[in-house]
């Protein structure tokens, strides 16, 4: 799968862009602030409906219009046919169309249009709290076993009432009715996470090696003590629940660890290794995706040239061709990396919002 249209309107800098892109690599080429991540973060969009850059659409949209609106055509090569996708959002309004037809649910979105992204921030990843490694296995999860999203929406709703319960300090009794549900949704999310890293891992240290020649291993908590069944574990850790008003145990408390050379790496890789770790961990669960299913992703990679020396892009960039992805790499000129010639690639110039391909 790969987007052979791409329509922006007013988003940030760009206000109206048409783009055909190539298959495997666009280079998009600029200076600072010329509007190079904004066509990275329109593609996003596309995805989960909003931006990697800020938290607020007020941000996102061009002064002095209401909406900002990406419209896309995908090519499904194994099927010869095509999804049209887009994005509408406004300041107090969202609409998705996939095909024509309006969709309410943003995980539609992510299922059509599956897409990945390295950038100057990455390392968060890794650096940032237990949330964010959690997010990077469910995004996983949530692409290659059907049942997931479902067991999580039931499991959060859940975990909601019986924190709501531990909140208004109710009856043990009355707590424990939630119980049973945590700990059903729980175990089976649970078993799903650690069965998607068991298959990822390989892929992992594939990309690794392929990069920058390293080795990891990862370890998965699960958020509760290996020795103690998780309804042990909310019947023994109720009275600690009830004092302080929200669940200490189960999957939304797991932790994913990541080592090289018996050390957390975020304790001892630079910048350039944890973002290569990063693009590697982000290289990996495309490369699965594609074998558990017949979706190719879309990488995003802004401002590869940051942290990284020549060497180390080149790898990046070849590694991520051999996944068979279809890749959008912002730079500040194009002798920054080295292209290969038996790629169908293009080369995109921004200046000021607009945006013109390099014959």
């Amino acid at each position: 799968m790969s987007l052979t249209y791409l329509e922006i309107s007013n988003l940030r800098n760009l206000n109206s862009v048409k783009l055909y892109p190539a298959a495997d690599l666009n280079l998009i080429i600029g200076d600072n602030a010329a509007g190079k991540t904004s066509i990275l973060e329109s593609i996003y969009f596309l995805s989960v409906a909003r931006s990697f850059r800020s938290l607020y659409i007020k941000n996102v949209i061009q002064e002095g219009y209401d909406c900002l609106r990406v419209i896309a055509k995908q090519k499904i090569h194994h099927r010869h046919s095509e999804n049209i996708i887009g994005v509408e959002k406004g300041h107090k309004y969202s609409k998705f169309r996939i095909n024509g037809e309006t969709i309410n649910q943003l995980s539609k979105l992510a299922s059509y249009l599956p897409v990945q992204l390295i950038h100057p921030e990455g390392h968060n990843l890794l650096e940032q709290g237990p949330k964010q490694r959690r997010k990077f296995i469910d995004w996983g999860v949530f692409h290659v076993e059907p049942e997931f999203l479902n067991l999580w929406q039931q499991f959060t709703r859940i975990l909601k009432q019986r924190n709501a319960a531990l909140r208004s300090k109710q009856s043990g009794n009355s707590i424990k009715l939630w119980d049973g549900g945590f700990v059903k949704y729980g175990n089976k999310i649970t078993e799903l996470r650690k069965q998607y890293l068991k298959e990822l891992t390989p892929y992992i240290n594939k990309y690794c090696h392929l990069i920058f020649n390293r080795t990891v291993i990862l370890k998965y908590r699960q958020g509760w003590s290996q020795d103690c069944t998780l309804i042990d574990t909310l019947q023994n850790q109720l009275e600690v629940d009830i004092n302080q008003g929200f669940t200490h145990s189960g999957p939304q408390r797991a932790e994913l660890e990541i080592y090289s050379e018996n050390r957390l790496v975020q304790n001892y890789f630079s910048r350039g290794q944890q973002k290569l770790l990063v693009s590697a961990l982000r290289l990996a669960q495309m490369d699965h995706l594609k074998s558990r299913s017949d979706k190719f992703s879309v990488l995003l990679v802004d401002d590869l040239a940051a942290e990284l020396d020549l060497t180390h892009r080149n790898n990046l960039i070849a590694a991520a061709l051999a996944s068979k992805a279809q890749i959008f790499v912002t730079l500040t000129e194009p002798g920054l990396l080295s292209l290969p010639d038996n790629i169908d690639k293009k080369v995109f110039h921004v200046k000021h919002g607009n945006v013109f391909e390099v014959v």
